[in-house]
């Protein structure tokens, strides 16, 4: 009986730990957007109702806290549609903020005093943001316009991996050798275990089918996998409603 238990135990944490490392691991595909609510003079706004939603009907919805923060963390990647109200202010509508792969999108919102029925829509031009303000990690996201538009050598989106700052040609990143690199899709490992390239995957990534990627080329977070050189987490696109 007691064997019994024992190994019923042991399951159960093995268990445990494989979901634990999946959820760890899938951080890598997706995004954060957060921020803070204030009123027109610079205070916190608490408990507003912040929403956002995505044109394949992905949608998640919180009050934000005391000091007016909220955060919609472990999102897939694309454009959200985010709406802010609170008793005593306009409804602050924001279209199209896009949501970048591996990094935080910071979403500031100034509501306006009136009627919870006036809406205030404002153009967020998050898009095209690349400064990362949240934590130390270097690196580019090369998003879905750059990708259709350059040139690529058999439409391949690994090909453009030498635009990034500090990768040569040769696959090395930032001084480091370049078997080191870690390259997932979606969260999932897809490294070519017998080359050293870092423009092979086991997977034939197809322009068409990428929807942006990010080079972290130093100071990788810990969520973002395994090796010691750069993480190219690559993300493909998502259907709609």
């Amino acid at each position: 009986m007691k064997f019994v238990w024992k190994t019923l135990i042991g399951l159960a944490i093995f268990f445990v730990f494989v979901l634990t490392q999946q959820s760890a691991f899938g951080q890598a595909g997706t995004s954060t957007i957060r921020g803070t609510v204030t009123d027109p003079q610079g205070g916190v706004v608490a408990h507003a109702q912040v929403s956002i939603k995505n044109a394949s009907g992905f949608s998640r919805s919180q009050e934000t806290t005391s000091n007016g923060a909220y955060s919609f963390d472990l999102i897939p990647v694309g454009d959200y549609d985010v709406t802010v109200e609170a008793a005593g202010f306009r409804k602050a509508s924001y279209p199209s903020v896009h949501a970048l792969v591996s990094n935080v999108v910071t979403l500031d919102v100034k509501l306006e005093v009136g009627s919870t029925s006036q809406i205030v829509q404002v153009e967020a031009g998050t898009s095209e943001v690349q400064i990362n303000t949240q934590d130390a990690t270097l690196g580019n996201t090369i998003v879905a316009n750059q990708i259709n538009q350059l040139p690529l050598e058999g439409r391949n989106v690994l090909s453009v991996l030498t635009l990034q700052p500090a990768v040569t040609p040769d696959g090395s990143v930032a001084g480091a050798r370049s078997d080191q690199s870690n390259i997932t899709l979606d969260g999932i490992d897809i490294n070519e275990a017998q080359s050293s390239d870092i423009s092979s995957a086991v997977l034939r990534l197809n322009a068409e089918a990428v929807e942006e990627f990010r080079v972290t080329t130093v100071n990788a977070n810990a969520d973002e996998g395994r090796s010691s050189a750069a993480q190219i987490n690559l993300v493909l696109k998502s259907g709609f409603n």
